[in-house]
């Protein structure tokens, strides 16, 4: 049986000595050097002192240069941070402004925004009409289209209208001319025998003076024909007309038949009225009378196409007197020549 070994008995403590005595030795080395060098630093530091202390001035004198320079810079900045506080405070200043335009602008924007969004409706609303406008344009067209074309045949018709209406408007001036020749003719033949027939009726009864004549008009006082208030003829009355009618019965027979000769009667009273149950009034009265002197005419032969009786009251007064003789020159019945 093999022996066994003693764990103690066989380690070996010189290995191990050895190195942790290398390891001192290396310790001392190091300790010496740093020695040497650290008096090697030091005799150089005491050799540059001097050199360094002047250094140093240098470095002093260049730091106070450096510091004037400072102060006088930090007067500067305190200047411009003074100029800087003010120019802040305007830029606060301006900045309100700019938030109060800013707010406007906005409002501004939002009224703006409404109005384009109603511009923008009336837009549109504006083009719907537009459409509508531009069909009813086109209907328009064709329909003027139309009508010029009618025009045109129109115009056409009417050149010739014209051409006709110009060739009967000669006609025209010319019987108008004529025409007025012949009136002018009638009109003097009328005077005429208004004024020979006037002449002849003046020499009947010059020696009356309330038979006469008055301008135009062949003038009887009603008490010559007629008793007051009454439209029946008196016996005198009757006599000077069978005269008018026998001095027109002597020009009648030289009067053109063509000739429009009327004699108008006219009776006329005065302001007194009148109220009974053949008379009213003194329109009645005035018209009976004149339609008297009308009928016995006729019985004498006189034409009644050549008379007309017209009553015309007490509003025609040839005197405005309120007199008796005024009233008797009033009551009158007048004969006058006229034409249809």
């Amino acid at each position: 049986m093999p022996r066994r070994r003693d764990p103690l008995s066989e380690f070996n403590i010189w290995p191990a000595f050895t190195d942790a005595l290398s390891g001192l030795v290396m310790v001392l080395v190091f300790l010496i050097t740093v020695f040497v060098i650290t008096e090697v630093l030091i005799g150089r530091e005491m050799m540059g002192k001097d050199s360094a202390i002047g250094q140093l001035q240098r470095i002093v004198d260049h730091l106070e240069g450096l510091a004037g320079d400072a102060e006088k810079e930090a007067v500067r900045l305190r200047g411009r941070v003074q100029g800087l506080e003010s120019t802040a405070g305007e830029r606060d200043r301006l900045m309100a402004q700019l938030r109060d335009e800013l707010a406007a602008a906005r409002a501004a924007q939002a009224t703006l925004n409404a109005d384009k969004t109603k511009a923008e409706e009336t837009v549109t609303s504006v083009q719907e009409q537009a459409a509508l406008l531009s069909a009813r344009a086109d209907r328009l067209a064709l329909e003027l289209a139309r009508l010029n074309q009618a025009l045109a045949a129109n115009q056409q018709d009417l050149t010739q209208k014209d051409a006709v209406i110009v060739a009967q408007k000669d006609k025209i001036d010319a019987l108008d001319s004529a025409l007025k020749k012949k009136l002018q003719e009638r009109v003097q033949e009328l005077e005429k025998y208004a004024s020979e027939f006037f002449g002849r009726l003046r020499e009947v009864f010059a020696g009356n003076p309330d038979i006469k004549v008055v301008g135009d008009r062949f003038v009887f006082q009603s008490e010559v024909l007629f008793p007051p208030g009454d439209a029946a003829l008196s016996a005198s009355g009757s006599g000077d007309l069978d005269k008018f009618a026998m001095v027109y019965q002597q020009l009648a027979a030289r009067l053109p038949p063509d000739l429009p000769v009327i004699i108008e009667v006219q009776g006329h009273t005065d302001r007194t009225p009148i109220r009974n149950s053949r008379f009213p009034s003194n329109w009645e009265l005035s018209t009976a009378r004149a339609q008297q002197v009308v009928n016995y005419l006729i019985q004498q032969g006189v034409a009644p196409q050549r008379l007309a009786a017209v009553g015309m009251g007490e509003y025609h007064p040839i005197d405005a007197a309120d007199t008796p003789e005024a009233y008797r020159r009033n009551r009158r019945i007048e004969l006058k020549i006229t034409s249809r």
